[in-house]
């Protein structure tokens, strides 16, 4: 049976695995961590010292000959959550690629990039979470192994590990789950999704905090989590569980205290449940080693989601060493036509032919991949232009919306629909239930329909005393088509305001209102300081 060394390293230290895996089964024969020298050290010191530590460990268990599986942790992967053209999984590479470098300016060709396609419907829309690696990093994890004598098979991300580890321990999982382990001084937030791509977070803790404020900072951040983490990748249900990962009888205590915070039930998994392992080798605060675990059991199954030195390509590479054998084939029969025409004026005709031929050989071939190549390119363009404009819609919204006086937001989302378009969701207030109404009747056009979900009279004694819920349909138009800027709206709005107390039926649909003055409503609830997992 095969070793495998799982390793993954910061700044203070290197957790490491040494596992065997046989069939699909996983064994784990050594976990632990070993210390580094202080960040401060001189560079080719602290490379000695990794170095050195990696031999004695090597040398210790006798894995010298083992595989290397390295996780890449989420400062060092930029993500990328892209929506692709309806294509098949062979297509799906160069489309990634295409894509991936139009909206990044970071990735080139020459970037290791891998992606992770999301089950969908046939001829549906392919949504894909993209990952890449700069070249520097992986030259540079690749070099300290090399001082060791080391060099990696695989490179993946670690929430990836992480993510994949919790679907075993719990692989029945129907719902939206926010999956919850502390590495170190990161904090890793997961957001585990039925059919759906990983969203992750991850939350550097400073150096100073006790172990009762990394226990209110963990409450924090998880809540922070469930309120900003995307819809398109965790349902309209929203996440319905929390699991945090580590021993339960260190967690136990601070899981019925987060339940209580959240409202949500959470539950204490224990990392080392889905793996075989001896009781020598079982380590304290296991949840550090969930990553590791988790590629372990990949390793055996013998898929990664992501794997950097091994991505996924378009199938066929091996046509580029033809297109050379063709090259080449067609400089030598250049050559040959050469030697003919100097020997005898008789060959020099079929000379000149063959070179011709080869000439349109290779023309044909090359206007053939141009065409191929221009389609690709048209269809992303023209999935493109079924994008809604959102700087254009938030303008547009901002200059019919009522004025402050009259309505303010709590909390608004955007997102794409399912096909072209988009989708605009408003919870606020109003002083009075007509306002809703004149709200809709400003907003409505030819491009957008509105409907109001819930309209409920509060008990609070304030100016504000009606709760509303409103939906926007949005339906993608040129930028041209948008109205241009509101002019005279400060003079304006105390006239507007007015006249709506009296009659608010009759509230012009134009009536623009001030950009500033109702993006100033919006709830402070909805602008909480989240540090997301985007690229």
């Amino acid at each position: 049976m095969p070793q495998v060394l799982v390793l993954d390293w910061d700044s203070r230290e290197i957790r490491y695995l040494l596992g065997m895996t046989s069939g699909r089964t996983a064994r784990v024969l050594a976990l632990g961590s070993l210390p580094l020298s202080p960040a401060d050290d001189e560079p080719e010191q602290a490379e000695q010292a990794f170095a050195s530590q990696l031999n004695e460990l090597l040398s210790r268990h006798r894995a010298s000959h083992s595989r290397v599986l390295v996780a890449v942790p989420r400062s060092s992967v930029e993500l990328l959550y892209l929506t692709l053209p309806p294509a098949t999984d062979e297509e799906l590479p160069e489309l990634v690629l295409n894509l991936a470098v139009q909206q990044s300016p970071a990735i080139s060709e020459q970037t290791r990039l891998d992606f992770l396609p999301a089950t969908s419907e046939p001829g549906s829309p392919r949504p894909v979470l993209a990952a890449a690696l700069a070249e520097d990093q992986r030259q540079q994890i690749v070099g300290r192994l090399a001082t060791a004598g080391l060099t990696p098979q695989r490179l993946v991300p670690r929430f990836l590990a992480g993510a994949s580890l919790f679907r075993r321990l719990v692989p029945n999982a129907a719902e939206t789950s926010l999956v919850i382990y502390r590495i170190g001084q990161d904090l890793e937030l997961a957001v585990v999704a039925p059919g759906r791509l990983g969203f992750s977070r991850t939350v550097r803790l400073p150096e100073s905090l006790s172990e009762e404020d990394v226990a209110d900072r963990l409450i924090a951040e998880t809540k922070r989590t469930v309120l900003a983490a995307p819809r398109d990748q965790m349902g309209e249900e929203g996440i319905r569980q929390v699991f945090v990962l580590g021993s339960p009888a260190e967690y136990e205590s601070l899981a019925v205290e987060m339940s209580g915070e959240l409202s949500l039930a959470v539950e204490v998994l224990d990392p080392l449940g889905a793996v075989v392992a001896s009781e020598s080798a079982v380590a304290p605060q296991p949840e550090q080693f969930a990553p590791l675990l988790g590629m372990l059991l990949d390793e055996a199954d013998g898929s990664h989601a992501i794997d950097f030195l091994n991505p996924r390509r378009p199938p066929h590479r091996w046509a580029r060493w033809r297109l050379a054998a063709a090259v080449g084939s067609g400089l030598a029969v250049a050559v040959l036509a050469l030697v003919l025409y100097v020997w005898g004026n008789l060959a020099e005709a079929d000379a000149e032919n063959q070179r011709l031929a080869a000439r349109l050989r290779e023309l044909n071939e090359t206007a053939r991949k141009g065409v191929v190549q221009r389609k690709r390119i048209e269809a992303i363009a023209a999935w493109k232009n079924r994008e809604v404009n959102w700087l254009d819609e938030l303008r547009d919204l901002s200059d019919r919306f009522p004025g402050p006086r009259d309505a303010v937001v709590l909390r608004m989302s955007m997102r794409p629909a399912q096909g072209a378009g988009g989708l605009i969701d408003l919870q606020g207030l109003v002083r009075d239930p007509k306002v809703v109404v004149n709200l809709e009747r400003q907003i409505r056009d030819p491009f957008r329909a509105v409907r109001s979900r819930r309209v409920q009279q509060r008990t609070q004694d304030d100016d504000y005393t009606w709760l509303y819920e409103t939906s926007v349909s949005i339906a993608p138009r040129r930028p041209d088509r948008y109205r241009g800027p509101a002019t005279g709206t400060a003079a304006a709005e105390p006239a507007a305001a007015e006249a709506l107390r009296k009659d608010p039926a009759k509230k012009p649909v134009q009536e623009p209102a001030e950009v500033p003055a109702a993006a100033k409503s919006v709830s402070s609830s909805a602008q909480a300081d989240v540090t997301e997992a985007r690229p």
